[in-house]
């Protein structure tokens, strides 16, 4: 799951500002709009380097789920941050598994583009595990665990915003877990030297 979530967290998404709209709080270093609404919160962001102002690439996620969903993630965190496209990007994920997740637990993934769905899928958790190499195997015991996985971002990412939501269900059908990811690769990043 976090294999796939990885792949599709570097598809997705979420809307930058109007070019109308003036940053406030304004420092050498960075400036978040505020009391504005991103549609996916505050995803973007507008720094300055040498005197130019730029958009800095943002990323964000939340959990959907419940509190007796069978997982509940805890934190992902990512290197680099923001991500940058043609680098490794190295995704730690951490949570609790609250009962046993075992063969059968699978993730149902849709990836937008705005408002456009762009794939809808299902992958099998425990295939994607093991698939991923990853340390983590099925059957998951209760208990906390983390999960560190290294993916390649293809240089030639769409400049676009994506969001990534993404279900998953138990071997007993129940809810496991519910993730919504964003990133936004609209506008290049200030270059760095």
């Amino acid at each position: 799951m976090l294999r796939s979530t990885a792949l599709l967290l570097l598809t997705s998404i979420l809307a930058l500002a109007s070019p109308l709209l003036e940053p406030r709080g304004l420092n050498t270093e960075q400036v978040v709009l505020d009391g504005v609404s991103w549609g996916a919160n505050k995803l973007s962001q507008i720094g300055t380097k040498d005197g130019q102002v730029g958009t800095l690439t943002k990323w964000d996620w939340t959990d959907c789920g419940s509190p007796s969903d069978a997982l509940q993630i805890d934190s992902i965190k990512i290197t680099p941050d923001p991500p940058k496209p043609g680098q490794d990007l190295t995704i730690v994920a951490s949570g609790r598994a609250q009962s046993k997740i075992d063969v059968g637990t699978y993730a149902d993934v849709t990836v937008k583009l705005g408002l456009i769905k762009l794939l809808t899928k299902t992958f099998d958790v425990c295939e994607e595990l093991d698939n991923a190499n990853a340390t983590l195997r099925c059957p998951i015991a209760p208990g906390t665990h983390t999960i560190t996985q290294t993916v390649a971002l293809p240089r030639e990412i769409p400049r676009a915003k994506f969001q990534v939501d993404a279900l998953v269900y138990t071997q007993d059908e129940e809810p496991a877990a519910c993730i919504n990811l964003w990133i936004n690769f609209l506008v290049p990043d200030l270059q760095e030297d």
